[in-house]
């Protein structure tokens, strides 16, 4: 499992809005403490067309959240 897996499997689980403590308190307490940053990780999951980081080193299918308010990501909906 990656970062970006746990990322996206917990916004499936929550659903909505949610900022980075929401998920980091959702895939600690599912996977332990085996990452310490997950700001940058779900500002990288964010697609250019959605104007998202051109520099980030997510794979293009893992970048499927969109930012609703600085700090406020949910998952893209088609």
């Amino acid at each position: 499992m990656t970062q970006p897996e746990a990322i996206i499997e917990a916004f499936k689980a929550l659903g909505g809005t949610k900022n980075k403590y929401e998920i980091e308190e959702y895939v600690c307490q599912k996977y332990g403490d085996l990452w310490k940053d997950f700001g940058t990780p779900m500002a990288d999951m964010v697609p250019i067309s959605c104007g998202g980081n051109s520099s980030s080193n997510v794979r293009e299918d893992l970048r499927v959240l969109e930012r609703v308010n600085p700090g406020e990501y949910r998952l893209i909906t088609n």
